[in-house]
């Protein structure tokens, strides 16, 4: 072993207690240390706080486990473990007089190692016994008898024999053991390094270290092997516990962590950096632990640097030993994959194995010790691993370098594999042409669904604005006509009480107040002196409004009387909320008559009146914002000016609409068809969003119900105004979107429509 002395910091062992260092005594100088190891843990030290274990001495090196905390192991390790508690010591003879005792010649925390002669055989052999602080205690000294009789069941060349176990003249426990000549396998990567640094190293050179190095690998591979097929986990492997003999042999050391496989541990026992994630948070054990732990210990041999997988357990007091004292190299980090040397280059294959071995994920790893030790054969022999497996091209340069003899076969395959590729690059540029031509007839198709839908809207938008002139047009030629006072006009304020307000008034969803069918109502100019004559009587009044609210663009023929026509208002398919004449003077009528809280709405009367004055100037149509009424419903109007023969200006003649019957077919059709997503942006960037259970609006700050801004909505519209309604895809809301639209043009609003990426180049969108 080498005289170089190794420390354990506080990221080498978990363990629930740990004799402090000044515990540690060495016992000489002169002999190296065999293949026994010595029981580093104080199984009467209850506290959770982990303290560091060193050697004592500078030429030699102790081999060191850990015991759980509390006493000794769950149960006791065997081929096949019994259930409960572990067995008791039995009584052994005192003194094996065929061993005469030499020396000792080191200490760890709770154990020493000394030398003795074998008698009979004429042998040097390793003597372990507990330090003399724990060799009286009985769960240290269980703990002990444990690993020694696990170590004398396994029967591996790479596993150290045990002779024989009895007492010292003092009548403690000692056990007999092979003495190893050699050095650990950590003390090997070290010498390597320290070759490294004083010699140059070409990366052909290090190919062939490197194939020495994992021969010595594969021979822990076979120990580990082995122990699994005994049902046993080692739980504790690393390259200070892997031994090396001066004539190529391997030992795997330190078994004080060893565990029956499938069982749960109440403590951790072992190195943090060589434990697995799933370990360290549900302490089952499994070959898993050890197939981690082998791939930690090939990154050191195929890098020679220090491994560190961050992984900290979930415990407080575990949490807090496995915290590491220094910088470390995360294996998980695809830049720690490089040489010591950064020269040196590592091959792609060999990092895919130690990656699978020690990938995150238990079953992305490597299933037994005995698949990573194939890998690693096939690495060693230039060969696919299953890690990383080849490609075509890798495939081929494989068998060409196999059938060198065959060179003109491998030709005329070459050729063979060129023409078909260049037959696979048409095939895939067909493909893609067909690829192409799909996207581009689901994009008409896309297009097509969102253009029905706004010629849908539009039509009800044109079947407004023409109820509107023709409402227009009739109330000139009514008032042109001598009429019949015959009945009363009825003033707001008559409406509001029930006493006043005209016989017939019943209720309806549609309004917040009841309504009359038969009667209009007048709201007075604020100034009464300037209320001018009525133009026209309230019987003419409630029958025009009727014509125009059965009219439809399917059929110019309107029925004046009718007696179902007090119905039509209330139809479910009714456009029209209220129809309604704003005189010059101030003077305001409207049907049905009904009474009215505010006149139109006043947040919105400044604004729309001013856009009428504009309005009159031009003798157009003017659409006003949508905006709620008292009973929470969305409605919008439109207005067109008045002018007596004589051109003079009248006033307006105006239709209160029911948005949800403007837009009844795409509210049916995002019900229909949920993937896709229906908006409606105004020209005074107001937002109508539509979703299965009806519409809300927003205006251009606010957001939508499921508290999304609509900035980007408006955005979107604009965008599709200045590239000429041209699809594009977007971030919306989280999500990348495939956007569409177009104009309404009666309106001057632009309709939306969105659906995900993701189901855009599947969906079958609806056909008429």
């Amino acid at each position: 072993m080498s005289s170089e002395k190794e420390r354990l910091t506080d990221t080498d062992e978990i363990d629930a207690a740990v004799v402090p260092a000044d515990d540690v005594q060495g016992l000489g100088n002169t002999d190296e240390i065999g293949a026994s190891a010595v029981l580093a843990g104080d199984a009467q030290h209850n506290s959770p706080r982990m303290q560091p274990v060193e050697t004592l001495t500078d030429s030699d090196e102790i081999d060191a486990t850990v015991i759980l905390a509390n006493g000794a192991h769950n149960d006791d390790v065997s081929t096949q473990p019994a259930a409960g508690e572990a067995q008791a010591v039995p009584e052994l003879p005192g003194g094996i007089g065929q061993y005469r005792f030499l020396c000792n010649f080191a200490a760890g925390g709770v154990g020493q190692v000394g030398k003795a002669r074998d008698l009979i055989f004429d042998r040097i052999v390793a003597v372990k016994k507990l330090n003399e602080k724990l060799r009286d205690n009985p769960r240290a000294v269980s703990a002990f008898f444990d690993e020694c009789r696990l170590n004398a069941r396994l029967d591996h060349p790479s596993i150290v024999p045990v002779y024989a176990m009895g007492k010292d003249e003092s009548g403690h426990l000692e056990v007999m053991m092979k003495l190893v000549n050699g050095s650990s396998f950590a003390q090997f990567i070290r010498a390597a390094r320290q070759t490294y640094d004083h010699k140059k190293i070409s990366n052909r050179q290090e190919r062939h270290a490197l194939t020495s190095r994992l021969e010595y690998f594969l021979k822990v591979c076979e120990a580990v092997s082995y122990c699994h097929s005994r049902g046993i986990m080692h739980g504790d492997i690393k390259p200070a516990n892997i031994m090396m003999g001066e004539f190529g042999e391997v030992y795997l050391m330190d078994w004080g962590s060893a565990q029956p496989l499938n069982i749960v541990l109440e403590h951790l026992s072992g190195t943090p950096n060589y434990l697995p994630p799933e370990f360290l948070r549900d302490r089952r054990t499994s070959t898993q632990v050890d197939v981690f732990a082998l791939g930690m210990v090939l990154f050191e041999v195929v890098t020679l640097r220090r491994s560190g997988n961050g992984a900290v357990p979930d415990t407080a007091a575990a949490s807090k030993s496995a915290q590491p004292s220094g910088p470390r190299n995360d294996v998980n980090d695809s830049d720690s994959y490089r040489h010591y040397l950064p020269e040196l280059k590592i091959g792609k294959a060999i990092k895919a194995i130690i990656y699978k071995a020690i990938h995150p994920d238990p079953a992305q790893r490597y299933q037994s010790v005995s698949a990573l030790a194939s890998d690693v054969r096939h690495f060693i022999y230039d060969e696919e691993v299953s890690a990383s497996p080849d490609g075509p091209v890798r495939k081929l340069f494989r068998i060409v370098y196999r059938n060198r003899i065959r060179t003109l076969l491998v030709l005329g395959a070459l050729f063979a594999f060129l023409g078909g590729w260049l037959f696979y690059s048409y095939y895939r540029a067909s493909e893609q042409e067909r690829i192409h031509t799909r996207a581009l007839t689901q994009q008409l198709r896309f297009q097509s669904y969102t253009d029905r839908q706004a010629a849908a809207v539009e039509k009800k938008f044109l079947l407004a604005q023409t109820q509107l002139l023709l409402f227009s047009d009739n109330l000139i030629e009514e008032m042109a006509r001598p009429h019949e006072a015959d009945a009363a006009f009825y003033d707001n304020e008559q409406y509001k009480s029930p006493e006043t307000s005209p016989p017939g008034m019943q209720d309806s969803e549609y309004y917040p107040n009841p309504v009359n069918l038969r009667h209009m109502v007048r709201i007075p100019a604020e100034r009464p002196e300037a209320v001018r004559l009525d133009l026209l009587g309230p019987r003419q009044f409630t029958q025009l409004c009727n014509k125009v609210i059965r009219y439809t663009l399917d059929s110019n023929k309107v029925s004046l009387l009718d007696r179902q026509f007090h119905a039509k208002l209330f139809d479910q398919n009714n456009l029209i909320q209220r129809l309604f004449i704003a005189w010059a003077d101030g003077t305001r009528y409207s049907y049905p008559g009904t009474y009215q809280q505010t006149v139109f709405n006043d947040s919105i009367h400044s604004a729309w009146w001013k856009q009428l004055e504009h309005s009159a100037d031009k003798q157009e149509i003017s659409w006003s914002k949508p905006y709620r009424n008292n009973a929470g419903r969305i409605l919008i109007n439109c207005s067109y000016p008045l002018y007596s023969p004589r051109k003079e200006f009248l006033g307006f003649a105006g239709i209160e609409l029911r948005v949800s019957k403007l837009f009844a077919s795409v509210l049916q059709a995002r019900r229909d068809d949920p993937v896709h997503e229906f908006y409606y942006v105004g020209r005074f960037h107001h937002v109508i969003s539509f979703d299965t259970d009806g519409l809300s609006l927003t205006g251009r700050n606010g957001t939508l119900p499921d508290g999304v801004s609509v900035q980007p909505l408006v955005g979107f519209a604009e965008r599709l105004r200045e590239n000429h309604y041209r699809q594009f895809e977007a971030e919306f809301n989280g999500k990348r979107y495939h956007v569409d639209g177009a104009l309404i043009p009666t309106s001057g609003g632009v309709l939306l429509q969105l659906i995900e990426n993701k189901a855009f180049h599947s969906h079958r969108h609806p056909e008429e």
